[in-house]
């Protein structure tokens, strides 16, 4: 089904010519001259995208903007007009608009501007659906504020029916174990998620501990063993730390994901489960296969897929979000009555580098709840011993701000060619600019 496009624009001609090229690319349009008839036709039948003139008899497009957002609430609206300038952009950024155009309307810019929000509609979506799906295990579920994570949680959601083979990288601490259970609860598979921790047993004990044995296998086998493969059937396996598989079981290990069969220690009954295999690990891998340590053709069959989850520090959106579940969750669950963070403490969280990722969050933030001495936690509560201060703090806040106004002044306070060029979020730039306080 084409993208659903609602257009209100007072200008016949303009909203004709508008129209015709719009059709031309594909898509379905209701044109429409004034913001009454928009805003009922709009509770009647949905749309992908609206394209909304800002003068408009009766309600203006501001207004509509505001009426329309009420009720989709992820509905991209596009402001056209033809008074540009930092007011009428604040004004419509302030009722929901994400974006604006000005007369006479460059037809190439306007494709572009409606691809890019219907893909942002488009990974909204998905991360909605996918959230749904998800079993909510650990700090109110995944954060995905951020865009890096909406990405990621957009391959998630086109893996997940497959069968391939996922290659999860990323720090300690990022969320390694929760992508994975993700892939699997929106997988459609009946069997069980079975982890197991390559780095928690010895080379010797590991063997069995994945494919099971038989009795009389080794001095200690009185019994027959399944192994963690074999309890995978049906469902998902997941290698946390694969990295840590020694190079003597890795041979096993590859002739299992490349022919779906195996034998128990000791055993002589070939078995063939059907498994899903996702693998984890924070280790440079390709570093590992250079230097022996890792197998070149079992890297490559577990990374069919590969995933790569960024730190905590690089997602200050993820970052706030999960500090107010977090807060949340604690504060209930030690019946402590902690409402929210103070500026300072804010800030400081913001300049931790969490090396830890969401792990050194949660531990934190638990901490600092059982032991705040007021509704309000501060730098002392949080105990950030690390954290960035002093005079090198400032100096990069300074160049950070000023090189911020630089862009902003450039692009005449655009927020989104701004942001565009800052390689960041639009909602990262309008805190970056609070923090400053920068404003025209």
């Amino acid at each position: 089904m084409n993208p659903r496009i609602l257009l209100v624009d007072d200008d016949d001609s303009g909203r004709n010519l508008l129209t015709g090229f719009l059709v031309r690319q594909g898509y379905e349009v209701e044109a429409l001259s004034d913001g009454e008839s928009a805003l009922a036709i709009f509770l009647e039948s949905g749309f992908d995208v609206a394209l909304l003139d800002v003068k408009l008899p009766g309600m203006s497009g501001i207004e509509l903007t505001k009426r329309l957002v009420e009720i989709d609430p992820e509905l991209p609206v596009i402001l056209i007009t033809a008074y540009g300038g930092v007011e009428t952009a604040i004004a419509g950024m302030k009722a929901g608009a994400e974006d604006y155009l000005t007369k006479p309307i460059d037809l190439e810019e306007l494709e572009l501007v409606i691809k890019k929000q219907l893909e942002k509609r488009r990974l909204q979506s998905e991360n909605r659906l996918l959230r749904e799906q998800l079993d909510m295990r650990f700090a109110g579920g995944i954060v995905a504020k951020s865009r890096q994570m909406r990405d990621v949680l957009s391959v998630v959601s086109r893996v997940a029916p497959t069968d391939a083979p996922v290659l999860i990288t990323g720090e300690s601490g990022v969320g390694k174990e929760l992508i994975a259970r993700a892939i699997h609860d929106a997988s459609g598979r009946k069997g069980a998620f079975i982890p197991i921790n390559c780095a928690a047993l010895p080379d010797n004990l590991l063997e069995s501990e994945l494919f099971g044995a038989e009795p009389g296998a080794y001095t200690s086998a009185n019994k027959r063993r399944r192994g963690k493969v074999e309890l995978a059937d049906n469902g998902t396996l997941f290698l946390d730390e694969f990295a840590e598989i020694p190079v003597r079981i890795q041979p096993k290990l590859l002739r299992f994901l490349q022919e779906g069969t195996f034998y128990r220690l000791g055993g002589t009954t070939q078995l063939s489960p059907s498994v899903r295999t996702i693998a984890a690990t924070n280790r440079d891998v390709k570093s590992m296969v250079e230097k022996g340590e890792m197998r070149e053709d079992l890297y490559f069959r577990l990374a069919v897929i590969n995933i790569d989850i960024p730190p905590l520090r690089e997602r200050h959106e993820d970052l706030v979000e999960l500090c107010e579940r977090l807060l949340k969750r604690f504060a209930r669950e030690h019946g402590k009555a902690v409402k929210g963070f103070s500026k300072a403490a804010r800030d400081a969280i913001l300049r931790h580098p969490w090396r830890g990722n969401v792990r050194e969050l949660a531990n934190t933030l638990e901490r600092a709840v059982i032991l705040a001495r007021s509704e309000y936690l501060s730098p002392e509560d949080l105990q950030l011993l690390d954290r960035i201060a002093g005079p090198e703090s400032d100096l990069l806040a300074d160049v950070e701000k000023a090189h911020i106004l630089k862009v902003l002044e450039a692009t005449e306070w655009h927020m989104g060619r701004a942001a565009e060029r800052l390689g960041i979020h639009r909602n990262t730039l309008r805190n970056k600019m609070a923090e400053y306080g920068l404003s025209k």
